[in-house]
């Protein structure tokens, strides 16, 4: 029980605030077009700063406080090692390997020329170093086995390289046949060359891509002992005030793509994701799915207010006060508090959200009072007095709960409260000022509408043709049974800390990153640690690869190979039969000569001998006549076509020349030490320094987020001190999580407190806040039961909820408290506000839910589902709620309401 004198000190503050807000609005009555003009001119200036200082803060990196341990870990890792933040990656992966790093040669190069848009280019594994010690990260018998294969294909490894041209080619292959039809020699692989040379001839008529396999064909098939697929990491150039930071340097990429021919159509996968590139398109779908939504929304609210307010003057100045508020709300940020990020930008839709019911209560109060014979300034006045007080406690309750963020450490809501909360003032502001002068300047008179008791309540059946007081108990008695029911739902709920499941699925980054995923060995989800030397990295590594978790984990001293003297010893002998100098040739090829088609067709006919002599019903002779008359065929349609000639060498000796070059490169392997490795990739894993780093790799696929956490925190028992896009997403998920949790005590408590001083009363500040509490219990159930997870976008729910419901139920109780009985209630104007007001809002949240981006249309789902849960709770709920503090109806309760 509040003290006596504490009462009379507050009732006295209630009644010198509500004499304030009615000469507020009075001013705005007799001062009608100063107002306006105030206003008026106030919002231009806002505009016009407005649109010259609009720029939003697109980093990421900002959403939580720098100050949180794991946030100061990867920092001073960034500052260390800065280079994968941000990064693009590229994927190629070519029908052949030698295709493939043609590609990556030639786009690598092509992206070094641009160090406008792109400050660093990585290739793994490329470069001379890896193209020459290579063969040296074999285990011994791998090595082994492939000498053995390079000794038998010596005879045509030497021949090839004599003459690595489609006339040496054919020469090549009529003396094999002759020697095997004559003496019954057999050249290792011929049969593997027919039949590559037949698959050439059909894709060159065919008009398909394909080339010769020489690497498979030679025997040491270089090309399977590495990765299929190729990366480029490129580190893009980034305008933080561009909504698409990354968005040119992406561009650009394309382009240079599409400028080379890197695409399937010429024999290469090209696949681009990335932290930058995932970051886009996020951002690009939210943009599009934000403007579908916003235009959305304006059709229906405007519709919705036409059917709530039946009035074009109140239709209008609702919709001007809303975006004048707005202007206002946004200006006054980007002068306090600067440019805009990622959240705080959703400011517009909580403040479209509750802005607008400010104007519906004011509205329809307002058209209450003019139908019951009102004069125009008199009907301000009884709206203020009865409506004011609870109109400001709404929109300082509501400010409330978004100030409530301000003491969080996620840095990104801070801001999204600050101006969230100031908005609420706003709007309060733009109700009692703009409005009033508004509605002065064009008044609604009883005689331009009919005088008739509020006409919206007959199309409700539930709450006129069903009164709530009939059903109260059982009324109660059902919802407390379903909140008994709603517990154990709500304590299963889920937090989805994965930023990757609120991006279009069908995006490329993500199909592309969900693919490298799911292979240990190219996952992008990977744990960093930051040590003091490399012996510590060495020991950190072998202390981590022994956790269940891990597949490896990689230093710098990863990269020296083991038993380097056997594996030397193996190619010093392989090069005594093949010198590594005769394969380092030219990489072009000569044009054919004049006889290059009568070869082929001498060739023909030895293919033709070979088939009658093996028989087509033998692998080689069935090859030898299938390429015989494939021949053939096309010496009779290009054989005097030069241009068809070359195209014919190129799709079959194309790749001979750098296959030679990269065996005899492989062949030419020296020691490898520290200092021998590339600079390129020292770097990535030793700094200046000195300091070294370890690259921890999970050993399962990390898109569970189950999976995910064992991860995490199985590193972080072995190494505290751990960082990386997983440990991030982890531990900052927790610290959003948490900060949700923190903001919405605070919120509460923080709304009793104000509740108890404006209403002094325990009762009723139980009362609002006892549907308040049903009403988030029950969202949390219902988002388990249909399958929704709490994520890093809906999670402002709760406070939104916590905003509407207050307000909602405040305008229920006040008007309770001025007399009128439950019975009644439902028939004034006050809950079909509440109703028309829930509706609207709903409106711009169900548009929401509509959009092509998974975030965006989360949000708008959970706050569909919130917003309909707390219109029951308010509507049904709370008056059966009332109803125990009410003895009986009584008629003369509504004569003592002001404004009845």
């Amino acid at each position: 029980m509040i003290l006596p004198s504490v009462d009379r000190f507050l009732q006295r503050a209630g009644t010198r605030i509500s004499q304030s807000l009615v000469a507020l609005v009075d001013l705005a009555v007799r001062r009608a077009v100063w107002m306006l003009v105030a206003i008026a001119l106030a919002t231009l200036l806002a505009l016009v700063y407005a649109v010259g200082h609009f720029s939003i803060d697109t980093d990421t990196s900002h959403a939580l406080s720098h100050d949180l341990p794991f946030q100061q870990r990867e920092i001073a890792y960034q500052k260390v090692f800065p280079q994968d933040k941000n990064t693009i990656v590229v994927v190629l992966q070519g029908a052949g390997r030698d295709r493939t790093d043609t590609a990556v040669d030639r786009l690598s190069t092509w992206l070094r020329a641009r160090p406008q848009s792109f400050h660093d280019v990585y290739v793994p594994g490329g470069g001379s170093f890896f193209q020459r010690n290579g063969l040296l990260y074999l285990s011994p018998k791998k090595l082994q086995d492939f000498a053995n294969r390079i000794i038998v294909a010596q005879p045509l490894i030497a021949k090839l390289s004599a003459d690595p041209s489609l006339d040496g080619l054919s020469g090549l292959l009529s003396m094999a046949i002759g020697q095997r039809l004559t003496n019954g020699v057999h050249l290792p692989g011929l049969t593997a060359i027919f039949s590559a040379l037949d698959q050439a001839l059909v894709a060159q008529m065919q008009g398909k891509s394909y080339d010769v396999p020489w690497s498979e064909l030679m025997g040491g098939d270089l090309a399977k002992m590495g990765p299929a697929q190729r990366f480029i990491i490129i580190q893009p150039a980034l305008n933080y005030q561009s909504l698409e930071p990354a968005a040119a340097a992406i561009r650009t990429l394309r382009a240079g793509l599409t400028a080379l021919n890197l695409n399937a159509a010429h024999g290469v996968d090209i696949g681009v994701t990335g932290g930058a590139v995932l970051d886009a398109e996020q951002l690009k779908t939210v943009s599009q799915g934000a403007a579908v939504s916003m235009a959305l929304t304006l059709s229906l609210e405007i519709i919705l207010l036409i059917i709530a307010l039946r009035s074009l003057r109140l239709v209008s100045g609702v919709l001007i006060g809303l975006i004048a508020g707005m202007i206002l709300t946004a200006a006054w940020a980007l002068f306090f508090i600067g440019p805009f990020n990622l959240i705080s930008v959703a400011f517009a839709i909580l403040f479209i959200g509750l802005g607008v019911d400010f104007g519906i209560q004011f509205c329809l109060r307002y058209r209450e009072e003019v139908f019951n014979g009102a004069p125009h300034r008199q009907a301000m006045q009884r709206v203020t007095h009865g409506l004011g007080g609870a109109l400001s406690l709404a929109a300082v309750s509501a400010a409330f709960s978004f100030y409530a963020f301000v003491p969080t450490s996620y840095a990104g809501i801070v801001d999204l409260g600050l101006i969230s909360g100031t908005s609420m003032l706003v709007a309060l502001f733009m109700t009692l000022t703009f409005l009033p002068a508004f509605l002065t300047l064009w008044p609604m008179v009883s005689t331009s509408t009919k005088a008739t008791y509020y006409p919206h309540m007959h199309h409700i059946p539930t709450l006129v043709h069903h009164p709530i007081h009939r059903y109260a108990y059982y009324i109660l008695g059902a919802v407390t049974l379903l909140a008994l029911a709603s517990v154990p739902l709500a304590l299963r709920t889920s937090f989805d800390f994965n930023p990757l499941h609120m991006i279009d699925s069908h995006a490329e980054g993500v199909r592309v990153f969900e693919k490298l995923l799911a292979d240990p060995q190219t996952a992008p989800y990977r744990i960093d640690v930051l040590t003091p030397d490399i012996a510590a990295a060495q020991a950190l590594a072998t202390r981590a690869e022994q956790l269940p978790t891990v597949a490896h984990a990689l230093t710098v001293s990863s990269y020296i190979p083991k038993h380097q003297a056997e594996k030397l010893t193996i190619l010093q002998n392989l090069q005594i039969l093949v010198p590594p100098f005769s394969l380092l040739m030219p990489s072009s090829l000569q044009p054919p000569t004049s006889d290059t088609s009568t070869n082929l067709a001498d060739l023909v006919i030895k293919l033709r001998d070979l088939a009658q002599k093996e028989g087509e019903s033998t692998p080689d002779g069935r090859v030898a006549a299938a390429l015989a008359g494939h021949l053939e065929q096309f010496l009779a349609k290009d054989g005097t076509d030069r241009k068809a000639i070359e195209d014919l060498q190129t799709r079959v000796m194309g790749t001979l020349p750098g296959e030679l070059q990269r065996l005899g490169m492989a062949l030419s392997a020296a020691p490898v030490t520290l200092q021998t490795l590339p600079k390129s990739l020292r770097d990535r894993y030793v700094a200046a320094s000195g300091q070294a780093r370890v690259e921890i790799i999970p050993k399962a696929n990390l898109s569970k987020n189950r999976v995910m956490t064992t991860f995490v925190q199985s590193v972080l028992k072995v190494e505290p001190n751990a960082v990386g896009t997983p440990v991030m997403l982890v531990q900052g998920g927790e610290a959003v999580l948490g900060a949700f949790q923190e903001a919405t005590f605070i919120a509460l408590i923080a709304i009793s407190l104000l509740l108890l001083l404006a209403l002094r009363s325990y009762r009723d500040v139980l009362l609002i806040m006892i549907p308040l509490l049903l009403a988030a219990l029950f969202t949390v159930a219902a988002m388990r039961l249909f399958g929704l997870s709490f994520n890093l976008g809906n999670i402002i729910v709760l406070p939104l909820l916590i905003g509407l419901g207050v307000a909602f139920a405040i305008y229920i109780v006040v008007r309770w408290r001025n007399g009128v009985d439950v019975a009644h209630l439902l028939g004034t104007s006050t809950p079909m506000a509440v109703f028309f007001s829930g509706l609207t809002t709903l409106s711009a949240f169900g548009s929401m839910a509509v959009s092509r981006d998974p975030g965006m249309a989360s949000l708008g789902e959970a706050l569909s589902l919130a917003l309909a849960i707390v219109l029951l709770c308010i509507l049904i709920v709370l008056p059966a709620l009332l109803l125990l503090f009410t003895q009986s109806p009584r008629e003369e309760g509504i004569a003592q309401d002001e404004g009845s």
